[in-house]
């Protein structure tokens, strides 16, 4: 094997045990929180991370695609880590706003803002991240971020079921995460790139003003996935959060098979378009959506057969009673999937405005549905608002895309 194909390799394998290991996070404390704490603790939990997940939209602020493609250095690293150092404080600053007006007492918004900021771990090493791969060491970048999240998601573990505490425990992974991320991003990066921050307004302003709307974006499809949990902490109670979360599970399982069989192939979709082979473009979207139906048949089989089953011996919870919230949400996150299908699609067409129009709608949708719902319904309406603003978002998407292969293929020159 070249020089070029392992270095290739290995690019690969730690990008992907990294990301893997990201994926995992929530699903793997949520288990932890539940074993060893009860429902109502899980509940609270699962409001807090959705909390920390909303505003690290924010945080991140989608400059990881700017940022990796920058390859002319247009900005030095100095100037992307002073703008996510403000775009950081920013995601603290709407997180403890959060936490003081959710209605609860002070211990509760102290819990729900230290548990959402083990989110801004996620959000700062991000720019790290970007500028090792920038400078094609992809590997180094997701060895670091392997360990620390491992660390993450071990201290938090082991913490809480030694102490039986969540504030004991998310102080202690503060502190323990802040110096693991130090220590494993800090000393490979000296020699490779500035390390200071460089606090020039124009070229801080520039990236901000660059990636607002990939940002908007972003932060409303985030919304979508966690308005449900937001209606729930306004009308409901912790433990049905927490048993929302639990139910939640194979829609995101459904969400994780989808990518993994469409992500080989977005190159080749986007070859296909530049090339404007518009034939070839439509199949491949059309294998995407059919890859997507796949994985919705085999998780709704799953489901409804050992799906209360399995998750009551993972998770130590009856879920018997719900299997129509079940099969709803597993078909909100089927219809979530495809509209990641053509939301690509869209983008690779360079459709951006209809995509975050399509976003704009969707999120109108689920808050009128929660706010009429939720309150009727409980968990089967969370469930419902959640899969009828998936259903607006695929078909306001939908239209979009053949409408624009339609104008596409009318304009192509004849043969």
């Amino acid at each position: 094997m070249s020089a070029p194909e392992t270095s290739q390799t290995r690019d690969y394998f730690w990008n992907t045990a990294a990301s893997l290991m990201l994926s995992l996070t929530t699903a793997v404390l949520l288990l932890v929180v539940q074993r060893s704490a009860g429902l109502w603790a899980a509940g609270v939990f699962a409001l807090a991370n959705s909390v920390g997940q909303q505003f690290q939209a924010l945080g991140m602020y989608e400059v990881r695609t700017y940022h990796v493609t920058d390859a002319r250095h247009r900005f030095s690293f100095g100037t992307y880590l002073a703008t996510r150092l403000v775009t950081v404080g920013a995601m603290i600053a709407g997180i403890i706003g959060y936490a003081v007006v959710s209605g609860t007492d002070l211990t509760g918004a102290l819990l729900i803002a230290m548990i959402a900021c083990l989110r801004v771990f996620d959000a700062f090493e991000d720019v790290f991240y970007c500028e090792f791969q920038r400078e094609g060491r992809l590997d180094v970048a997701g060895k670091a971020c392997f360990f620390r999240t491992l660390v993450t998601i071990a201290v938090f573990s082991g913490v809480l079921v030694v102490s039986g505490s969540m504030l004991v425990a998310a102080a202690v992974t503060l502190v323990v995460s802040t110096i693991v991320l130090l220590g494993a991003y800090l000393p490979p990066a000296r020699g490779m790139f500035e390390l200071r921050p460089r606090w020039e307004l124009r070229p801080i302003g520039q990236v901000l003003v660059e990636c607002l709307p990939l940002f908007l974006a972003s932060f409303i499809a985030l919304y979508l996935a966690n308005a449900p949990r937001f209606a729930i902490h306004r009308y409901l109670d912790p433990e049905r959060q927490g048993y929302f979360a639990i139910i939640f599970m194979p829609a995101f399982t459904i969400n994780l098979l989808s990518f993994v069989i469409f992500r080989p192939l977005l190159t080749q979709m986007a070859n296909r378009w530049v090339g404007a082979d518009r034939a070839g473009f439509a199949a491949i979207v059309r294998k995407g959506l059919l890859g997507t139906l796949v994985a919705f048949a085999a998780v709704a089989l799953a489901t409804y057969t050992i799906g209360a089953p399995a998750l009551r011996l993972v998770y130590g919870t009856d879920v018997s009673g719900s299997m129509l919230e079940l099969m709803v949400l597993v078909t909100g996150g089927a219809l979530n999937a495809a509209g990641v299908v053509l939301y690509y699609a869209l983008t690779t067409m360079r459709l951006q405005r209809l995509v975050f129009a399509g976003y704009v709608a969707a999120a109108v949708a689920i808050t009128l549905l929660c706010a009429a719902l939720v309150p009727a319904y409980a968990l089967l309406g969370a469930s419902a608002a959640y899969a009828g603003a998936m259903a607006v978002l695929v078909a306001f998407f939908l239209a979009s895309l053949l409408l624009a292969l339609r104008r596409a293929v009318s304009r192509a020159p004849a043969a």
